[in-house]
């Protein structure tokens, strides 16, 4: 199976799990499956040393957030400063979802609050696409990304050869 089908299926996979969450699961699961591939990409930048994999991307360890992983991907060319003012949104997206019960009007935390939304309706990954809603645009946003940082760790891109993520309002 080809590297393009196999990232299709992916966003076919987390698509179908996150759309029949609640809003808090979406963004919490949305999140999660973005930053494991972000890992998994700036493992596979990065040489093969397990010591020293485990100093820097272990638990409890300098880049085991996912704000790091973000700045050091950005860092490392992989993806541009807008992705990674996207990334950086969604992880503040989830932590909203994570961290907070009641939106700042005292009422039930959703993609409609009014921050939220602002937030998934600014998200630049997905802005060409003009979405409907701020739970589709942050669905699709966790999609590409994920699928973008699966096919960067496949395709081996590396910023000499033009591997880096960027948002196509950028282009």
């Amino acid at each position: 199976m080809s590297t393009i089908n196999e990232a299709l299926e992916k966003i076919a996979s987390l698509i179908s799990e996150i759309e029949g969450q609640s809003d808090r699961a979406a963004a919490i699961v949305g999140a999660a499956w973005i930053e494991e591939e972000l890992e998994a990409a700036i493992r596979s930048f990065l040489i093969d040393d397990k010591e020293s994999m485990k100093k820097l991307l272990g638990k409890s360890s300098p880049l085991s957030s996912f704000s790091a992983k973000i700045d050091l991907a950005c860092v490392l060319g992989m993806c541009s400063r807008v992705i990674a003012k996207d990334l950086h949104t969604i992880r503040e997206i989830r932590n909203d979802f994570a961290h907070n019960i009641l939106a700042k009007d005292n009422e039930k935390l959703s993609f409609n609050s009014g921050h939220i939304k602002d937030k998934c309706m600014a998200l630049k990954c997905v802005a060409h696409e003009a979405p409907e809603t701020p739970r589709i645009a942050f669905i699709r946003a966790c999609a590409i990304l994920n699928s973008d940082f699966y096919i960067h760790r496949f395709m081996g891109l590396k910023v000499s050869n033009s591997g880096q993520i960027f948002a196509k309002v950028e282009a």
